[in-house]
């Protein structure tokens, strides 16, 4: 009998395993296979992410793996002039743009460096709990474990076979392109600009190499294309700023286009009899919050402390977690609300007509 189960390796996944055995927990990791077509861009790391980074003991590694700085940001959102938000106001300095693979694999070394055993699975391992405890069973793996923490991600496994409901915001996706330069223009910091069906962002990701992204509706566009670059760069080119820091004279795509799920949606509970959901299992984040990363981690720490208060006995720490979670959420969504509220120049297009009419609904149920 282990401690903690944990599902998923991702940030989240491996803040939590992390965190248990500091605390002396005993702990397993289980995952998927590393996918060869997993593709992440453009993110970004808040400058609030390195408390958590030194509750990990990690923060030392971290700057020694030279993530790009990021500055601060400039944003054309609700006016057609553009404005800059400069991290230098922050306490905490400066953010960073994460290179994933890199980030992962510090805080992997780190998790076996604990002692933590990662075992890698398919999807078809089974779960199921049975006499206060979990009985896993999986190729090659059988064990049982007193709680299981879900860091999945967005696939939330453990939850939909749990039945939980994932309350979903928007179905909102991301359509990726990377371009490279032999001369890029030097930019640390992120560019946001706000359009009729979405906004975009731009992001240096090092090498010469920078990430444009635009976010929207699926059913905004024609089906046919999607798959065509020239689409989506043509429609780049009817911006007012990322045209300019884009240059076509200059960039060129130099991988195919990406495709994710970009939306905001969570589960209607955090925690239950034996579990514990973190990252984006529990909540999936707009990325125009910049908080992904920093929530997976905090989240991954405060998961890993209610697992090891309730084999402590502590009988009301999922629900502690559930309520903490709870209000990050709330917190989190009225300021994603309240900044797409804040565009009002396309009021009266589909993108933008679904982000104000959620915020009335949101409005009208706090009244009631």
């Amino acid at each position: 009998m282990i401690d903690v189960l944990i599902i998923g390796n991702g940030p989240a996944g491996l803040a939590s395993a992390i965190t248990l055995r500091q605390q002396g927990a005993s702990v397993m990791a289980v995952h998927r296979p590393a996918d060869a077509n997993r593709f992440r861009a453009g993110e970004s790391l808040a400058p609030s992410a390195r408390y958590s980074l030194t509750e990990l003991d990690v923060w030392e590694e971290f700057l020694d793996d030279g993530h790009e700085p990021c500055y601060g940001n400039a944003s054309c959102w609700g006016d057609d002039r553009l404005y800059f938000n400069d991290f230098i106001q922050s306490p905490s300095g400066q953010g960073w743009y994460v290179g994933r693979p890199a980030f992962e694999s510090m805080l992997t070394r780190k998790a076996a460096s604990l002692g933590v055993p990662f075992h890698e699975t398919d999807r078809s391992f089974r779960l199921h709990r049975k006499n206060n405890s979990w009985k896993y069973s999986g190729e090659h793996l059988k064990i049982n474990a007193a709680m299981v923490i879900d860091a999945s991600g967005r696939n939330s496994w453990l939850s939909r076979q749990l039945g939980i409901r994932r309350i979903r915001r928007d179905e909102q996706v991301a359509v990726i392109s990377i371009l490279g330069a032999t001369d890029p223009l030097n930019n640390q910091q992120s560019l946001i600009e706000a359009v009729s069906d979405g906004w975009w962002y731009v992001s240096d990701i090092g090498e010469g190499k920078t990430a444009r992204i635009f976010f929207t509706d699926p059913d905004l566009h024609d089906r046919n294309s999607w798959l065509d670059p020239s689409y989506w760069r043509n429609k780049s080119m009817q911006t007012k700023f990322v045209r300019h820091r884009l240059p076509v004279n200059r960039y060129k795509e130099i991988v195919p286009l990406q495709y994710t799920s970009a939306g905001s949606h969570h589960l209607e509970h955090y925690a239950g009899e034996g579990w514990l959901a973190a990252g984006d299992a529990a909540c999936s984040l707009d990325p125009l919050s910049s908080h992904g990363i920093a929530f997976a981690l905090r989240s991954g720490i405060d998961a890993a402390m209610a697992a090891k208060d309730h084999l402590e006995g502590i009988s009301s720490a999922g629900n502690d977690y559930h309520e903490k979670i709870e209000l990050a959420f709330r917190l989190y969504n009225e300021q994603r609300t309240g900044f797409y509220q804040r565009e009002t120049r396309w009021k009266d297009n589909p993108f933008w007509i679904r982000r104000h009419e959620e915020q009335l609904m949101e409005v009208g149920e706090k009244q009631r």
